[in-house]
């Protein structure tokens, strides 16, 4: 839905769209007049900068590749499309990332729009429960009604259940499946039953969203207006980490609608396309000025509704959940990704990009532990007699290039120097791991490759923490990983 912002913040009005979908309810309105930021004669010549073009930014998400860059991981192999209704979900790559099982859990999308049916089906297991209600709010439990300045959150026209179901519909084999199928939905209505509100109730959601934990904010919404109080949430949010997905319009302009338009600095605006991946005639564009804009499909879009029902709607306000859910499944890949850095990562991956993903370090969702949570940088040592490694430990020096993954042109010897960062060395026992280690005490340390300063210990070594550090020398300045 895009609303229709007037100059004194009191009334946003929107109209019908004729796009052929198959609903009652009003949906995306066609605003008439724009800003000084933008024209309604939309130019016919994209122009290509690194990747951004000015008809569709940086062109269709791929949460697929985002989530694997976002995990550390080599991009993911394609899966089977799930064809149907979900071909929304196949285009844009979600399924690959389910199938390394990122689904969005641990991760709060709050919803700005109409409210949300948390009663619906799909839906009533993934909304959020605020842990501390009555904080400023009161009896706030599935979140706040800022249009009655009550705890009613309830759906009353349908828009932004349809939107939460794109999100956050559960894979529970009927009706559909969200981007992000383990996400907790936060329902925050700042839109009535006819899809109006004020600036000041989006940007009191805004904060609402951010002071109550979550992680993402969809706003499938816009006006003609720019409002520093709109932007200053956007801002607000950004530096407390939380990412802001904005509609672009439905105008078929040439630059998107507020607030989608300050995805210059904050958030990310994102625009329609077909299941054959073309623009859509009503989508706003992108614009000459490089902004984070993104595509996702937002034409026919199956989703749910209140009281058990589904529909298909058309529109950006369609189009944003796609994107939001793909951040969805990236924080549940890795909970530390910053504002900045999910910016760029969907701008890396994302199909006009030219630029090489950048692996972010991997979240302490990674199955090993991070560098710095094991041993001090002091347990380091340089191996050269490689000789008297294959009689440190019950395995051959000989055969460990065939039991792993070493260099082909790599031949262990005692006159060669190997990369033992690559080098896997089983260990069975905390007794026999303190036993091997301290005599590498004996072992000449003067040229080999760098290798890594900390040590990954299967979990059953942690308590053996002390007793190893115990057997080591401090002047070792290197030391064979373990996994």
């Amino acid at each position: 839905m895009c609303i229709n912002v007037n100059q004194n913040n009191t009334t946003l009005n929107i109209t019908p769209t004729a796009l052929g979908n198959s609903f009652n309810t009003p949906v995306d309105s066609l605003i008439q007049n724009y800003s000084s930021l933008s024209s309604n004669n939309l130019s016919t010549t994209a122009s290509n900068t690194s990747g951004y073009s000015s008809t569709d930014g940086y062109g269709l998400v791929n949460a697929g590749e985002a989530v694997s860059t976002a995990a550390g991981q080599t991009p993911y192999a394609a899966v089977p499309a799930l064809g149907g209704n979900s071909w929304g979900a196949d285009l844009i790559k979600a399924p690959e990332a389910w199938s390394h099982g990122y689904t969005g859990q641990g991760v709060i999308v709050a919803v700005l729009d109409t409210g949300v049916d948390y009663n619906d089906q799909d839906l009533k297991n993934n909304i959020w429960t605020n842990p501390n209600p009555n904080d400023g709010y009161a009896n706030d439990i599935h979140g706040w009604n800022f249009v009655d300045n009550n705890n009613n959150v309830l759906d009353d026209n349908g828009h932004g259940t349809h939107v939460s179901g794109i999100i956050a519909a559960e894979n529970n084999n009927s009706g559909v499946i969200g981007v992000a199928y383990n996400t907790k939905i936060m329902p925050v209505k700042v839109l009535d039953q006819n899809g109006s509100g004020s600036l000041t109730d989006i940007a009191e959601g805004i904060d609402y969203a951010v002071n109550h934990g979550a992680n993402v904010i969809n706003m499938s919404l816009g006006g003609n207006s720019s409002d520093t109080t709109l932007q200053s949430a956007l801002d607000y949010a950004n530096s407390k980490g939380v990412t802001v997905v904005m509609a672009a319009g439905n105008d078929g302009a040439a630059t998107p609608d507020y607030p989608a338009i300050y995805a210059t600095t904050s958030g990310i605006a994102v625009g329609a396309v077909d299941q054959n991946n073309q623009l859509a005639d009503f989508s706003n564009r992108s614009g000459s000025q490089p902004i984070t804009y993104l595509t996702a499909p937002g034409v026919d879009v199956y989703s749910t509704l209140p009281n058990n029902q589904f529909a298909t709607y058309s529109g950006t306000s369609m189009a944003t959940p796609f994107v939001t859910g793909a951040i969805a499944l990236m924080l549940s890949a890795n909970h530390d990704l910053t504002t900045s850095q999910i910016r760029d990562i969907l701008i890396q991956t994302a199909e006009n990009s030219t630029d090489i993903p950048a692996s972010p370090t991997p979240s302490s969702s990674s199955p090993f532990p991070s560098f710095d949570s094991l041993l001090p940088a002091s347990l380091i040592s340089n191996l050269t007699n490689l000789a008297n490694i294959g009689s440190l430990f019950s395995l051959p020096l000989s055969t460990i290039g065939s039991l792993f993954p070493l260099p082909s042109t790599t031949t262990p010897s005692q006159s060669q120097s190997i990369q033992l960062s690559s080098v896997v060395i089983p260990i069975t026992s905390s007794n026999g791991l303190s036993s091997q280690l301290s005599n590498l005490q004996s072992i000449e340390a003067q040229s080999l490759y760098p290798i890594v300063s900390m040590v990954y210990l299967p979990s059953d070594y942690s308590n053996s923490i002390s007793n190893i550090t115990n057997t080591i020398n401090d002047d070792l300045d290197a030391f064979i990983p373990i996994f």
